[in-house]
């Protein structure tokens, strides 16, 4: 049995904008975590379901970036050739969150929002610099992904103001990207740790720009910047991956647990992270263009 409770089923953001103000409610959008908490007794008084925003749902694209609604689903992502071929690192991580069933129900927008270290589409974002899109009933603001989380579970959100869009910016030729989660199997399980990158080659085979970031390694998922630095400006020739392992861990502060010790998970990031790189840099260098535009892909512009 589930805690008694009030529905409300907003149709425009602005109308859940003021429900979330007004009842202090809980926004509900694919429900995989909402409702899994309340089978185990916590109580919601009113719960908000998002759900009929259409406007929430699309993914749209300009030249220079990729904007996906709050209520794109990982399984849209995991079915996408395109996502899958040029985008990797968030093909991987969507791809991996839950089982096929959770997929199917959970959200961009609600992995962010449930603000766990855990979360697989998170780091994935960062490296290919997303930008939040959080509505209000004062307007819209944004909010780059690394600043949105304060905390195990708390975000920047106030409490007149729900996620409406997350934006990344589009990659050049020669890129590549990659997300490699660690767990104990390989469905329905949490990342014991998680490492994302993104590297940027010039035509001389020097990278011009990387990102990285860090999964279950910290209070919450982290960019990566001692990796960062060292790659950018750097030929691939001269990447000693043994100095970048220990760079990449250097800022992760995981904590043990009866998951795994913190010690553990600082030896398979500095692992990890080698075959990030590796993975990301294979990547590039079959990149030979840059990535189309969606519609000449796929035949859509939006999904």
């Amino acid at each position: 049995m589930l805690p008694r409770f009030d529905l409300y089923e907003p149709k425009t953001i602005a109308e859940a904008c003021a429900l979330k103000k007004e009842h202090n409610g809980r926004i509900l959008a694919g429900g995989t975590d909402v409702v899994i908490d309340m089978h185990g007794g916590k109580e919601f008084p009113v719960i908000i379901d998002i759900k009929g925003i259409e406007e929430l749902e699309t993914i749209t694209e300009d030249e220079n970036t990729i904007t996906f609604g709050a209520l794109t689903r990982h399984r849209t992502i995991e079915e996408s050739v395109f996502f899958k071929k040029y985008y990797s690192a968030l093909w991987d991580g969507c791809s991996q969150v839950g089982s096929v069933q959770i997929r199917h129900r959970g959200t961009l927008g609600g992995n962010i929002c449930n603000a766990v270290p855990s979360a697989d589409s998170i780091g994935p974002l960062q490296v290919f610099d997303a930008v939040c899109t959080v509505a209000s009933p004062e307007g819209d603001r944004e909010v780059a992904l690394k600043d949105f989380f304060i905390g195990p579970k708390k975000t920047i959100l106030g409490p007149d103001e729900i996620l409406k869009s997350i934006t990344i910016q589009k990659l050049k030729a020669r890129s590549g990207s990659c997300y490699i989660k660690y767990g104990r199997r390989k469905a329905m399980d949490l990342a014991l740790c998680g490492i994302s990158c993104m590297i940027e080659l010039d035509e001389n085979d020097t990278i011009v720009k990387s990102r990285w970031s860090l999964t279950t390694a910290a209070p919450t998922s982290i960019r990566n910047y001692p990796p960062e630095e060292y790659l950018t400006g750097r030929n691939i020739k001269d990447v000693d991956l043994d100095e970048l392992g220990k760079l990449a861990v250097k800022d992760a502060k995981p904590r043990s647990s009866w998951r795994s010790s913190a010690e553990f998970r600082i030896a398979l990031l500095d692992e990890m992270a080698k075959r990030a790189y590796q993975n990301a840099l294979s990547r590039a260098l079959e990149a030979k263009t840059a990535p189309p535009l969606m519609s000449e892909e796929t035949g859509f512009n939006v999904f």
